[in-house]
């Protein structure tokens, strides 16, 4: 069994136990529609395209990540006069950075073929398309608008002196950049995508939290020995999850430890400067978790992250965007005193520092470092922040910098097929649409309850299961698919649209139009151990009924890989640390470079979004003492 961050959200539903957390804009290749398609047609009551580029207000639409993307175009003198985004339902802190910068862009150069905002491709191809529409709905040609890509220029070398550079502008690094900013260091962030965040939108906001005051003033003492506040009963939960064979530390998992030591006074930090959480006692399901505003898998870590940016701005750091550190200077008795960097403008940044953190993110989005360290997930799709491409972890090596926990099982989640042209993320549907999934013959494969990312992640290996995976729900699942009242989310909303989620009227339907021969006898037997309160034979317990009276409601998925949990080793403080244990002078790191906080104690992968945020925050506070 596995307990991990998305599985942490159903633990807080019943205060005092432990059971078995939008959009992802991922690793997958935008569908990049043909511009000139699907004019509108001349319905007599809407006006049909003029037969020249007329002057006017216009709208165009394009299937973004994850729903349409609509854009108004305004067309004077035969030109391109304004060009604003609408609607954007991608991922909040990404598509919603990335939609008005590629607006921008296409207005400024009166270009299509504008480059894309690298960290969001498909909402930028999404705009381009949604513009290209409007373009033709107004009379225009669209290829009097696509002159073609031209690569940034203007760089120029640069030479820069702070206290404290950081190589990664996600989670970690921009919780360290502004705890050092409070405290009067001067910080540099080099983030080599066009947009900051790296995963830390793309996560469900729960935040993992012991002994918080703002959890404690809520509680009043009613929930002192719930393990979701109480750090001791957290850490209780956590030891049960250990693998004998990866505990090195004989049970006392120093790396959890310091992150709960540490995660009330991180949880009180962000709500003191003014980042939002959603109110305590007002949803069950939250219990006494704080989730970041407005709730969960709604875009809080977007909100967040998007504070955060602001945050390092108001408080005189910089972030440099565009530009990829490329290596540590470092002197000869290995001290770490500066990196160089490489903008896609063709700047050259040579930075001295007092400390050096990595903050680059896992390897997921390098197929090569992925072969090497995990062979046996080469062939396999991953679903993560495209800026995860393992070059931190390749530079902490080559300063000496030794690597750990690499190899080990990795767990997945759902996403839909790429038929709307993305894997949208779907990890917590097992949660919101009451339903079975079933493989490619239409046979259950295991318990997605109690363990959904280890039994997703082996059943995606399993040959048995034939690659296709299809969840299956009623007419109720479709409601609350829509919007869940009991988790108060409704990122999901969009999967009938995408045409991700398809009604059929009967079992017999479904299952000849997709080719599972076993579903009707899967449903079946499921529905009768629901009658009669059973367990099925994975041993899931609560069964939900599936009405088939009205047909059912099947979504085509795919159990994406979505992160590393290897990296580089570090203390507890997020020191860089050699193979001998020693710590590199100068050099730290924190979040995915460092892999999974929890595999370095001996326990499978759970909480990567707390462990990034904790230990930025602990790496800000080793290199504040160490400076």
């Amino acid at each position: 069994m596995e307990f991990n961050r998305r599985d942490f959200i159903k633990g807080t539903l019943a205060l005092g136990s432990i059971a078995a957390v939008g959009g992802l804009a991922g690793c997958s290749s935008p569908q990049n529609q043909s511009p000139d398609s699907s004019p509108l047609a001349d319905t007599g009551s809407i006006p049909g395209i003029p037969e020249s580029f007329t002057d006017g207000k216009w709208i165009g639409t394009a299937m973004g990540h994850d729903d349409d993307l609509i854009v108004e175009v305004v067309v004077a003198g035969g030109d391109l006069a304004s060009v604003r985004v609408l609607r954007c339902d991608d991922t909040i802190g990404i598509g919603t950075t990335a939609a008005p910068i590629m607006a921008s862009r296409i207005l400024e150069t009166k270009n299509l073929d504008v480059d894309t905002v690298t960290g969001a491709t498909t909402t930028s191809i999404a705009v381009r398309n949604a513009v290209a529409d409007a373009i033709t709905n107004a009379g225009g040609s669209v290829s009097s608008f696509s002159l073609g890509t031209t690569a940034p220029t203007g760089g120029a070398p640069q030479n820069l002196e702070v206290d404290v550079a950081l190589a990664g502008a996600g989670t970690a690094g921009l919780i360290a950049a502004v705890r050092l900013l409070e405290a009067g260091k001067s910080v540099v962030l080099f983030e080599k995508q066009d947009i900051a965040g790296g995963s830390m939108p793309m996560t469900y906001s729960g935040v993992a939290a012991a002994e918080s005051q703002l959890q404690s003033n809520y509680a009043l003492g009613r929930h002192d020995e719930n393990p979701m506040f109480n750090k001791a009963g957290m850490l209780a939960v956590m030891s049960k999850y250990l693998v004998p064979e990866n505990d090195r530390f004989n049970g006392a998992m120093p790396y959890q430890t310091a992150m709960y030591d540490n995660s009330g006074k991180l949880v009180d930090w962000l709500h003191g400067m003014g980042v939002g959480f959603y109110s305590l006692g007002v949803n069950p399901a939250y219990g006494v978790t704080p989730y970041l505003a407005p709730g969960c898998y709604m875009g809080g870590c977007g909100y967040a992250k998007d504070f955060l940016v602001d945050r390092v701005g108001a408080l005189g750091g910089q972030i440099i965007y565009a530009t990829e550190v490329t290596e540590l200077v470092q002197e000869a008795d290995g001290r770490v005193t500066g990196l160089l960097a490489q903008g896609r403008d063709g700047s050259s940044w040579t930075v001295g520092a007092k400390a050096v953190c990595l903050t680059t993110g896992g390897f997921a989005a390098n197929p090569d470092m992925i072969a090497e360290y995990y062979p046996e997930y080469a062939d396999y799709k991953f679903n993560c922040a495209p800026g995860s491409t393992g070059e931190g972890i390749l530079m902490g090596q080559k300063a000496g910098g030794a690597i750990e926990c690499m190899g080990r099982e990795l767990g997945a989640f759902l996403s839909t097929t790429s038929q709307a042209g993305s894997n949208f993320e779907i990890a917590f549907l097992y949660q919101t649409t009451p339903g079975i999934i079933v493989n490619a013959s239409g046979a259950q494969f295991g318990n997605m309850m109690s363990d959904n990312h280890g039994m997703l992640g082996r059943g995606l290996r399993d040959a048995a299961n034939g690659g296709a995976f299809f969840y299956i729900t009623d007419e109720s699942g479709r409601i609350t698919t829509n919007k869940n009242e009991l988790y108060a989310m409704d990122t999901y909303k969009c999967l009938e649209h995408r045409g991700d989620m398809v009604h059929y009227d009967s079992v017999e339907e479904a299952a000849e139009a997709l080719g599972l021969p076993e579903l009707a006898s899967t449903i079946e037997t499921h529905n009768a151990h629901a009658l009669a309160g059973e367990e099925d034979e994975f041993g899931r317990k609560n069964l939900p009924y599936i009405d088939t009276y009205s047909g059912i409601w099947v979504i085509s998925c795919l159990p994406t890989f979505y992160l590393t949990t290897g990296g580089l080793a570090i203390d507890t403080a997020g020191r860089v640390l050699t193979e001998a244990g020693e710590s590199i002078a100068g050099l730290y790191a924190a979040g995915d470079v460092c892999g999974s906080i929890e595999e370095k104690d001996g326990r499978p992968y759970a909480m990567g979004f707390d462990a990034a945020m904790n230990y930025g925050y602990l790496m800000a506070e080793a290199v504040i003492a160490d400076i």
